[in-house]
């Protein structure tokens, strides 16, 4: 009996961290300074973190355990721990942080900022910032290789991506992409990166063997961020002031629909289980809940004032 009673309790605690080990969503808002924690197998805020003044970037760590957020206004990081979902340090960092990425074995945390148009490196075992690197102007995201080599920087004002080596911390190419480029991704399969153009209203597809732009796709007007659905070779961009996300069909690199969803869509991210694609509306206080197979929207909750969740902001576990 003892036997089965320790199987039974075993089988228990299993159960119980499964539920624990649902992905949360970290949404960033700008106006009421602020942290949205949503537990996404029920879709609903279940905390809400104050942070330091203005929060826009966040990026989730690869092991799921920290979270960091961007205060541009207060020029600095602060820093989650999601396991008592509070903010454990407050790192001061340049003139104004936005985009914010982490390397693929969480050491080291990439902080663009807007107006010293450097790039900050913060150590995450010391949480101190331990070097910088100047870029072009006003970098506006990040994005890094999978394999821990390169670092991504968009420069809004110079219409260019950066390529950053990171075995030595120098710009190594640059690449003219479209106008003001914002939110950047990597596909490490595809070896294409891609890049939203706020101002001239496409994405262009950067080809990373050749080094160069080789398709700007027209989307909606004022894109913002991408997210990428290898299940269905797509990419989903962020529309500010069309209030809409385009979805492109990659194999002929074309857009094929538009969703409507709230006002002034910004932070895009996809759900681990690749099914559902959350959308943070600043305008609405709220985010989009998007079924990837009906491009539908399912759901939509209630978030804190001015939410953005500019990076990965969903957790992996």
């Amino acid at each position: 009996m003892s036997v089965m009673k320790t199987a039974l309790s075993f089988l228990l605690f299993c159960w119980a961290c499964t539920l624990q080990a649902q992905p949360y969503a970290y949404i960033t808002n700008q106006g009421d300074n602020s942290v949205s924690v949503i537990d996404t197998e029920i879709d609903k805020v279940i905390k809400t973190i104050k942070v330091g003044n203005k929060p826009a970037g966040v990026v989730v760590s690869n092991d799921s355990k920290r979270v960091y957020i961007s205060n541009p206004e207060s020029q600095d990081i602060s820093v989650i721990e999601t396991e008592s979902l509070s903010v454990i340090k407050i790192i001061k960092v340049g003139g104004g942080p936005l985009a914010i990425a982490i390397s693929p074995d969480d050491k080291s945390v990439y902080v663009a900022d807007w107006y010293e148009d450097n790039i900050y490196i913060i150590d995450t075992n010391t949480l101190t910032v331990k070097t910088k690197i100047n870029v072009g102007d006003s970098p506006s995201g990040l994005a890094t290789d999978p394999n821990g080599l390169f670092l991504y920087v968009a420069n809004r004002d110079d219409n260019t991506i950066m390529i950053i080596d990171l075995i030595d911390n120098t710009v190594v190419n640059t690449i003219t992409v479209g106008k003001a480029p914002f939110g950047i991704t990597v596909d490490a399969f595809k070896k294409q990166l891609y890049s939203a153009n706020v101002q001239s209203g496409d994405v262009s597809v950067v080809d990373l063997n050749q080094q160069k732009t080789i398709k700007n796709i027209k989307v909606g007007d004022f894109p913002y961020a991408v997210a990428i659905d290898d299940k269905n070779n797509r990419l989903f961009v962020t529309n500010q002031r069309s209030s809409s996300v385009s979805v492109i069909d990659r194999a002929v690199m074309e857009t094929v629909k538009e969703i409507e969803v709230g006002e002034y869509p910004e932070g895009i991210s996809l759900h681990p289980d690749k099914n559902r694609l959350y959308v943070a509306n600043w305008f609405d206080n709220m985010m989009s809940v998007i079924d990837i197979d009906t491009l539908k929207i399912i759901d939509e909750i209630e978030t804190g004032d001015g939410c953005r969740a500019y990076g990965r902001f969903i957790s992996s576990q």
